[in-house]
């Protein structure tokens, strides 16, 4: 195998390294409040819902497409199961996961069968589940029983439990299966692994289906943790989430990443927010430096000679 660059070695392990600085600057600027076991919990459990949604894009961004779409499924996928936990209680948490794979067969059968670029395809999502969302909950947050079961999939440690389940089942998926392989060799070159007689379709379609389950998973977490299906939820998501997958290695470009690697990647950008807030910074400041953190990864991830495949 041909020795990796410089380049290439930086950008697979540029996760680690921003975890490691954002914690020694927090650690230093703020050590009686940042660096705590009550502080440590916090960024796990607000980094879990990050965690999984980011994991679902994995599949896609290495797969060489992008979804845009993911913040408004998981308000979509929030608000039905909400509606539905009077008469399943805690059962009604399946529904999230089942909309946003629905969702997600929605949006990989056009991108695939319709030959429209998934950034275009997840764009009209985004504005369309957004928009089923206000109309099913009347644009109003859709209450949960204060006595329903349903709350323990937001009550810690839940949600870390069921985000390092997700990526272990997932880093497996990736690495050891024929679907994980197709992946990335899609990711690598479409076409030469077209002609090699892959079915490129299904395995596409079945991208968008495990970013959509996943992105409804969040969202049904979120629901429980907020108390409520909110016609707000995942406003802005999949920036955060895009950011997080790509800080932790995963080029935009395709061909090659790691689960792990998105792991890291949301506890950079959830540390990197639990810091700011101990240290009184706005949230006006927080988005701008999000945006700066994505651009740079992608800067310094991105495959140049591939630009051409981005779509």
């Amino acid at each position: 195998m041909p020795k990796a660059t410089l380049g290439e070695v930086i950008s697979r392990y540029i996760a680690y390294l921003a975890l490691a600085v954002v914690i020694l600057v927090f650690g230093v600027l703020a050590p009686d409040r940042f660096l705590t076991p009550g502080n440590l919990g916090v960024v796990l459990q607000n980094a879990a819902v990050l965690c999984i949604v980011a994991i679902g894009i994995t599949f896609i961004i290495i797969g060489g497409s992008i979804d845009l779409s993911v913040g408004s499924m998981m308000a979509l996928s929030g608000a039905v199961a909400a509606s539905l936990t009077p008469q399943f209680g805690a059962w009604a948490f399946l529904a999230a996961p089942l909309v946003g794979a629905v969702l997600g067969a929605v949006n990989g059968s056009v991108f695939v069968y319709g030959r429209i670029p998934s950034f275009v395809v997840t764009l009209g999502m985004l504005s369309v589940a957004r928009g089923l969302t206000v109309v099913f909950s009347g644009g109003r947050p859709v209450p949960i029983p204060f006595t329903s079961d349903f709350y323990i999939f937001g009550t810690p440690p839940v949600p870390f439990i069921i985000a390092l389940a997700v990526a272990v089942v997932m880093a497996l998926l990736l690495s050891f299966t024929t679907f994980g392989r197709y992946t990335l060799a899609i990711g690598g070159d479409e076409e030469k692994t077209r002609v090699l007689g892959v079915p490129v379709d299904r395995v596409k379609l079945a991208m968008f289906v495990v970013s959509g389950l996943l992105a409804g998973l969040g969202g049904g977490i979120l629901t429980s943790q907020l108390g409520s299906g909110s016609p707000t939820v995942g406003v802005g998501f999949e920036l955060l989430a895009i950011s997080a997958v790509v800080i932790g290695g995963t080029p935009l470009t395709g061909g090659h990443g790691s689960i792990v690697g998105t792991v890291v990647g949301s506890l950079v950008i959830t540390t990197l927010a639990n810091g700011l807030v101990i240290l009184g910074i706005s949230t006006n400041v927080q988005t701008i430096l999000t945006g700066v953190v994505l651009v740079g990864a992608v800067m310094i991830s991105i495959s140049r000679g591939k630009m051409k495949i981005i779509k």
